[in-house]
């Protein structure tokens, strides 16, 4: 089950095309030590379209300054809604489990620890199919260490996804109930609600 801050990062992604499984489990095994979680990992297609919402001027310029959406693109996020902590995030291991689920080469191993040492890497995959992967941090307060992942505030999450709503409110709010998030729904009734104050 997702908590609120992982929530809101799902969305994000998803209002960005991403196709996501949320709380992947990484079983303790051969190279895992501890079972753990990665709170996000999704994948991309190049040619992600959708009429309401889903176009080129949607996509948040921000995250996509990174990617070449041309691309199959691979995501790993973490998301911390409290303090970061001194826990080594993306480690190659974990990394390389997750990599292995998304599918996108068969050669995950040496793809990981490429990764563990870059926030986005570029290759070519078995098929010949240009892919990127990248690791993303989602958190309430800015980093204080070195950082070597793709990373946004929560804060930036929350209004990207209310600015989304505002650019359909009447196609949203009709079809509010359909989303399974009721965070999400919540958010597209207070736009409605704070459109109709206005008026």
């Amino acid at each position: 089950m997702l908590n609120s801050s992982e929530e809101q990062s799902y969305w994000y992604l998803r209002l960005n095309g991403f196709f996501l499984i949320d709380n992947f489990v990484i079983h303790k095994s051969k190279n895992i030590e501890y079972s753990a979680d990665a709170d996000l990992i999704g994948i991309r297609t190049p040619f992600v379209f959708e009429e309401i919402g889903g176009q080129l001027k949607d996509w948040d310029q921000t995250l996509f300054q990174n990617f070449d959406t041309k691309s199959l693109i691979g995501i790993i996020c973490q998301v911390k809604g409290g303090a970061i902590g001194d826990k080594k995030l993306f480690r190659e291991p974990y990394l390389s489990y997750s990599l292995d689920r998304l599918g996108l080469t068969s050669n995950n191993s040496a793809i990981a620890k490429e990764l563990e040492q870059s926030p986005i890497i570029n290759f070519q995959n078995d098929l010949g199919q240009n892919c990127q992967i990248a690791k993303l941090l989602i958190t309430r307060d800015e980093p204080k260490k070195d950082i070597n992942y793709l990373w946004v505030t929560l804060d930036y999450v929350y209004d990207f996804i209310r600015n989304r709503i505002k650019e359909y409110p009447k196609e949203k709010y009709a079809d509010r109930n359909f989303f399974s998030s009721i965070g999400l729904q919540t958010i597209i009734e207070m736009n409605e609600l704070d459109a109709r104050k206005q008026k």
